[in-house]
């Protein structure tokens, strides 16, 4: 069973027991349970743990009461980021669910959905192996939205009674407890309401903006665009063991293709899966020398085998002959597929390709399989006799190359994906909480926004509340369906 649904079935048998123990000692009257939940701030309820603390209350009211003027100026540009980001959101849900609904009657996918607002669920769109940058993101996220609505509550007066992070299930959020914001000027309760918004904003413009920047942070410890490093080679494939692929090896050229980077490395693996198999140029020396041949067999596929059974090491080489000159060499020779390519300066397709006194011999094999030459930087070249996609399958590698053995070769790969995810999760939360729905800001923001612009013209405040609650319920309705149509397409 797969490590992730394993994960899952631990969170809800642990969120089982401590339901069962609760329920157990709150009715058997536990004086030490109770007084233990009372001073923690503990709470639990089925599958939800909720922690209700103080201790950042001092820390959030040195934050709001320092700089008041810039707090002021900061604030005040979130409001006007999140209202303008406020229609933006709506029109960006409706046109995926517009593009969705589309793309589920042609057959074809709709080039446009680049530019669309797509719920992350782990196991449909999210691989499970990236889950913990998923919780991790959701974390910070939410705790730098939270610390946005505190720091500008304390900065327009409203008392603070403290934070809290609930844990759904395995989903964790954090939250912010105030106090007396209803009696603050419209203004001032923007600034409070929208801050979450727009520090959620500023989160995924920063991460963006480090994630190209990681590989320049990082150069004195980890090399770029030099090579890929080894980072894993699945246990017992046909490219690792003696003589092959190691973690932590760096590979710079795969056959005559230069390796630069993942992008290079894959295309260097596609080219060799096209390129018919390569001849070297050798001495007649060499093969009078080192040629074990025996009587050649043609196979079913077009290939000949000229060696004995038990030579792992050796190929089979057909004689590339000139058109001009008499055939001085046996037309298959065993030889040795190191000492080939080690000895062979130059390569050839055909015989004209080598310079005198070299001949051009080829290795004699199958369709689907090539003989691919791995340059590593500091080791011995890599041979592999197999299909390219082999390698692909087996191996994983990383732009980033260690320059010291003891830093970890993944750490930038997860920095850079850490900063991708901050991206995408702190900006689609933003457009989630801007929009009026219920339980989310956009709901008290609308409401504020009626106040402010319908407050000469509309002087009863029911009337005004019944329009913010019209256009919640007609924001809800969207969110809503938004959501069953992006459930209903992944079915």
């Amino acid at each position: 069973m797969d490590e992730f649904y394993m994960f899952l079935i631990a969170a809800v048998a642990i969120h089982c027991c401590l339901i069962f123990f609760d329920i157990f000692f709150k009715s058997c009257s536990l004086h030490p349970y109770l007084y233990f939940l009372k001073n923690t701030g503990l709470q639990i309820q089925p599958l939800r743990l909720t922690w209700f603390t103080l201790a950042f209350n001092r820390q959030i009211q040195k934050w709001g009461t320092i700089r008041p003027r810039l707090h002021l100026a900061w604030f005040t540009a979130g409001v006007w980021v999140s209202v303008f980001l406020m229609p933006v959101a709506l029109i960006l849900i409706i046109h995926t669910m517009i593009i969705t609904i589309k793309d589920s009657f042609q057959e074809e996918k709709t080039v446009s959905r680049i530019v669309a607002v797509e719920p992350m669920v782990p196991g449909w769109n999210l691989p499970t192996s990236d889950f913990g940058y998923y919780l991790f993101t959701l974390l910070i996220s939410s705790v730098i939205h939270e610390l946005g609505h505190a720091v500008a509550a304390v900065r327009e007066g409203v008392h603070v009674i403290g934070v809290s992070i609930t844990l759904f299930f395995i989903l964790p959020v954090a939250m912010t407890h105030l106090e007396g914001l209803d009696v603050l000027s419209p203004m001032k309760q923007l600034r409070v309401l929208c801050a979450g918004v727009w520090h959620n904003i500023f989160l995924a413009l920063v991460a963006a903006t480090l994630a190209p920047l990681v590989p320049w942070i990082l150069y004195p410890f980890y090399d770029f665009g030099t090579g890929v490093q080894v980072e894993f080679i699945k246990e017992g494939s046909a490219i690792s063991g003696v003589g092959g692929l190691k973690v932590g090896d760096k590979i710079v050229q795969l056959n005559h293709c230069t390796v630069s980077g993942t992008s290079s490395w894959q295309e260097c693996l596609v080219q060799s899966l096209y390129d018919s198999n390569n001849g070297f140029c050798i001495p007649d020396s060499f093969i009078k020398e080192h040629d074990e041949s025996v009587p050649a067999k043609h196979l079913t596929d077009g290939a000949v085998e000229c060696c004995a059974g038990n030579s792992a090491k050796h190929l089979c080489f057909e004689y590339i002959e000139s058109e001009d000159e008499p055939l001085p060499l046996p037309q298959h020779s065993c030889l040795n597929a190191r000492n080939v390519i080690d000895i062979a300066g130059v390569m050839c397709h055909k015989a004209s390709d080598c310079p005198q006194p070299l001949h051009c011999f080829r290795p004699s094999l199958e369709n689907s399989t090539k003989l691919i030459r791995i340059q590593r930087s500091r080791s011995s070249k890599v041979l592999f006799l197999g299909h390219p996609a082999d390698i692909y399958h087996n191996v994983k590698v990383t732009d980033f190359v260690n320059l010291y053995s003891f830093l970890p070769p993944y750490i930038p790969d997860a920095l850079t994906k850490l900063c991708q995810f901050i991206t995408i999760f702190s900006s689609g939360i933003a457009v989630l909480n801007v929009i009026p729905c219920f339980y989310f800001d956009g709901q008290n923001i609308i409401c504020t926004l009626v106040d402010v612009f319908l407050a000469k013209k509309v002087p009863l405040a029911s009337v005004r509340h019944a329009v913010a609650l019209c256009i919640t319920l007609l924001g809800s309705f969207i969110l809503i369906l938004y959501l069953c149509i992006m459930l209903f397409s992944a079915v």
